[in-house]
């Protein structure tokens, strides 16, 4: 270790500032130092690169609640929270937040307390330099004995991300939110980034949401009640029809959130590709087969289509016929003829002659369950 560097870890200062400064200047890049709840603590000179994200920080005394958002779906946060490793963090153009180097600032009890974010818009710190920084990570907790740590407390937010990534301390919630009692659930509203449907959204959550936010696009909610279903299946319907609503699957437990949280978001992301099958459902369980259709289609990709989705497109092609159209709402509607022949808008008999023709052309085993449910997963891929 340079002397510099071992000088800068023996040296006593006598406020936080002046420790941030002396780093920033000992490293050559822009530093800022926050509080857990990412609050602006204290801060170096701008030097040279400055990038806009930490003028933002600086000019509202916080990190911005969207960047805040970002660092926790791109699992920044959770590694910061889990691990007193420097962790690399790529620029993110659109929030004008150049490269990065973080650690977490941590107490005598290993919880973290704050954090370190050292920008690298004009140099780019050596192997050396990010591992000695834990040690100037130790050192300044000493420092965060002047500041009431708990005098800002975390936001809705933080406490939901803490729960959606399950890095939550019980003291940090509610405590009826550890009531085994209720069933709970993550919720997802997409609001298309639109914002004119946001106080009625809250309006009709606020009731059943401890914990929720809006992160720009998409409404997020922690609900819990005794008996889920029935409230937010009410509230699906007093929705706005253009809003896409879509829950994870229940659990009693905490612990259930960030697998449920998951779950919401793969609904959502399925009722926006299959909106005549999944519309009017909510959770994740609901969506029955169609859970499975993207790693189906990762494997179809290798195996292939069921042949017979081919020789009924050319047949049909050849005949101007719809056995295609036929065999998928027949499959749809589980096999059952007067549901399948109301939809196709034909007589049963009509039908039966169909599903007879559809046989011969292409030898399929209707009665097979597993060939039927092959066939049923090609065709959504079709759509």
């Amino acid at each position: 270790m340079t002397d510099a560097y071992k000088l800068f870890l023996t040296k006593t200062y006598t406020h936080l500032d002046a420790f941030v400064e002396s780093l920033g200047k000992l490293l050559a890049c822009p530093i800022t130092i926050e509080n857990k709840h990412h609050h602006l603590l204290a801060y170096s000179e701008h030097g040279e690169g400055t990038d806009s994200a930490r003028i933002s920080t600086i000019i509202g005394r916080k990190v911005p609640d969207n960047l805040i958002h970002r660092f926790w779906k791109d699992g920044v946060m959770t590694a910061l929270n889990q691990s007193a490793e420097p962790l690399l963090i790529a620029g993110i153009e659109e929030f004008g937040l150049g490269k990065r180097v973080a650690l977490s600032i941590r107490d005598g009890s290993n919880g973290v307390i704050g954090y370190i974010w050292i920008s690298e818009t004009t140099r780019t710190l050596t192997v050396f330099e990010q591992q000695w920084l834990k040690k100037v990570a130790v050192k300044v907790s000493t420092y965060f004995s002047m500041y009431d740590r708990e005098q800002l407390a975390p936001t809705k937010e933080e406490k939901l991300w803490k729960v959606m990534t399950n890095t939550y301390s019980p003291t940090d919630l509610p405590a009826s939110l550890m009531d085994q009692t209720n069933e709970k659930c993550m919720l997802m509203i997409d609001l298309h980034r639109k914002t004119e449907h946001l106080m009625k959204v809250e309006q009709l959550l606020q009731p059943l949401a401890p914990l929720y936010m809006f992160d720009g696009r998409y409404f997020i909610a922690l609900v819990a009640h005794a008996s889920i279903a029935d409230p937010l299946k009410t509230i699906q319907t007093a929705m706005p029809s253009n809003l896409s609503i879509a829950c994870g699957n229940p659990d009693r437990s905490l612990e259930g959130m960030a697998k449920s949280y998951e779950q919401a978001k793969e609904m959502l992301s399925l009722k926006n590709r299959f909106k005549e099958e999944l519309n009017s459902l909510l959770f994740y369980y609901q969506a029955g087969a169609m859970r499975y259709v993207g790693p189906y289609e990762e494997k179809a990709y290798v195996s292939s289509k069921h042949p017979a989705i081919e020789q009924l497109k050319r047949y049909d092609q050849q005949n101007q016929t719809n056995l295609l159209k036929t065999l998928d709402e027949y499959l749809k509607n589980d096999s059952h003829l007067v549901t399948t022949a109301k939809a196709l808008h034909i007589h049963t008999n009509s039908l039966q002659y169909r599903i007879k023709r559809i046989t011969e052309i292409t030898n399929i085993r209707l009665k097979d369950p597993n060939e039927r449910t092959g066939l049923y997963l090609d065709l959504r891929g079709e759509h």
